[in-house]
């Protein structure tokens, strides 16, 4: 009898530590942003839903404002399965992965509706199913913007005003070429550097969407905005194979799924955001300098060789794609 109730006693205890064994560590989400940028509330959202989505099976802790390091490194870290997830830039992936510089050609798209069939149709999905050779999975796109550019020397309202500008740029050749084109230096330099870097006056100009030019306080050390829209820039959110592949089946879809869910409502909050934010920046002191159409159109024309440049690499079936959602 005695022998019985021992048995069971101690079954009773192994059932109670087991699931403890095997219980799933939060997953680490990394991200540029501050938590009040569309990117951070996205951030927020997917968490949200992903512990909805799976009764709490998967827990996830967020770290924003480049706490885990600048995107190429949380990339890195994502890739290494340091680093569960993360959110940043298309463009840090071009040095891996060449053909995601479709997302970085200036003015490649002109409006939303166009960048909405870019990301969510065969040219985003082509481009997600690429990762799995890197050790990353895609569960959505998201969004940065349209570019804008910034500086702290004059006005910018025509391609000769680019001239000199010592410009931080993306860690990415699409960006540097670009910016060479429109006659100014450019500085490749990770985003957690920038801002001092605008303080310092080590670089004298930036390009980022409104959101973030108003979230990262660049109006505090840049006097000028023009509004060039130059590139369409989305951000990806990304997990480490390692860990996505670990995951219950049940479970990827539901990550993917709040993933994808998130970022319907971060874009619309980017969307929202970046309507009301040049009044916003109007009247923190920037000079907002709106571009006359032959303007832009001049800046389309001295940027087709960099276009040209790039296609060959990206390849004739995405770019045909990509071309489609005009």
């Amino acid at each position: 009898m005695r022998r019985t109730a021992l048995k069971t006693a101690l079954s009773l205890a192994l059932m109670a530590v087991v699931p403890l064994a095997f219980a799933q560590a939060p997953a680490k989400f990394g991200y540029g942003s501050s938590d009040t940028h569309p990117q951070g509330q996205g951030v927020k959202r997917f968490v949200e839903l992903v512990v909805a989505k799976t009764a709490g099976r998967v827990q996830v802790n967020t770290f924003g404002s480049g706490k885990l390091g600048s995107d190429p490194a949380m990339q890195s870290a994502t890739q290494g399965g340091t680093i569960e997830i993360m959110v940043g830039p298309t463009s840090n992936l071009v040095g891996s992965i060449k053909e995601f510089a479709l997302f970085d050609l200036p003015y490649l798209v002109t409006n939303y509706k166009e960048a909405d069939a870019l990301l969510d149709g065969p040219v985003g999905q082509q481009l997600n199913a690429r990762l799995d050779a890197i050790g990353l999975v895609g569960l959505a796109y998201w969004e940065n913007g349209f570019r804008n550019f910034t500086n702290s020397k004059r006005p910018v309202t025509k391609l000769e005003d680019f001239a000199g500008l010592k410009t931080r740029v993306i860690q990415n050749p699409v960006f540097i070429d670009t910016f060479r084109t429109f006659g100014a230096n450019p500085v490749p330099m990770a985003f957690t550097e920038l801002y001092g870097a605008l303080e310092s006056r080590a670089v004298d100009a930036q390009e980022n969407p409104v959101g973030l030019i108003d979230s990262q306080k660049f109006y505090e050390v840049q006097k000028f905005l023009s509004m060039t829209g130059h590139v369409y820039s989305p951000f990806i959110v990304l997990a480490s194979k390692k860990w996505f592949d670990g995951l219950p089946p049940a479970d990827k879809a539901a990550v993917r799924a709040a993933a994808v869910e998130a970022g319907t409502f971060q874009r619309a909050q980017q969307r929202a955001q970046a309507e009301t934010l040049v009044n916003s920046l109007k009247s923190k002191g920037m000079q907002v300098n709106e571009l006359a159409p032959a303007e832009l159109q001049r800046l389309r024309a001295a940027v087709q060789p960099v276009v040209a440049k790039y296609s060959d690499s990206i390849g004739p079936e995405l770019m045909k794609l990509a071309a489609s959602v005009k």
